[in-house]
């Protein structure tokens, strides 16, 4: 195997070990040797590949932002408001249920916006367009307007992030099915 190669897969096996302690620990609570430990590789050879903590942390949170932003890129004005509010919400959990870099992504991302006291900027803006999409979907009676746009867009956002807060890190329930019955109750029947 080329040197190359061997050098990065260790990266890899590095970032998702490190997936797994910074979703199940946290920033403060993760421990570089336990990621080093877990990979059968030395702390040294874990800082051969990132200098630091941070380095490592921030290639999480830069994840997250990268995903989550390809997701909201991906709503077309072409297509009702609700397909599109069901679409980015189901792909969004199931890209935290199923991918480990992303899940620590988020962690770390909040914990980041908790210190800065602020919501991290993805989170931010996927509230401004949950928010202009529900307004839509509500003028074109896809949903209930029994409730303001707002308050539906911060519920589906709370049930969004508190499912992967709420659910055991090591068996995350189905958040894409939750999240699409949610769409369910607050529809009002009209197929999206």
């Amino acid at each position: 195997m080329a040197k190359q190669e061997r050098a990065s897969r260790t990266r890899e096996r590095f970032l998702d070990a490190s997936a797994d302690e910074f979703s199940r620990h946290g920033y403060a609570g993760a421990n570089l040797q336990r990621i080093a430990a877990r990979v059968g590789m030395t702390k040294g050879a874990l800082y051969a590949h990132f200098p630091s903590k941070d380095a490592l942390a921030a290639v999480f949170i830069s994840e997250f932002d990268r995903a989550g932003y390809a997701l909201l890129h991906e709503i077309s004005e072409d297509d009702p408001p609700l397909t599109s509010l069901r679409r980015v919400t189901v792909d969004f959990m199931r890209r935290t249920h199923a991918d480990r870099r992303f899940r620590a992504g988020i962690r770390l991302a909040f914990e980041e916006g908790c210190a800065r006291g602020r919501a991290p900027a993805l989170v931010t803006d996927l509230s401004a367009t949950f928010v202009r999409l529900v307004g839509a979907a509500q003028e074109e009676g896809q949903l209930t307007t029994r409730h303001h746009r707002e308050a539906i867009s911060s519920l589906v956002l709370a049930t969004m992030f508190g499912m992967h807060y709420t659910a055991p890190t090591t068996a995350l329930g189905d958040g894409a099915e939750q999240i699409s019955r949610l769409w369910q109750l607050l529809s009002t029947g009209i197929p999206a």
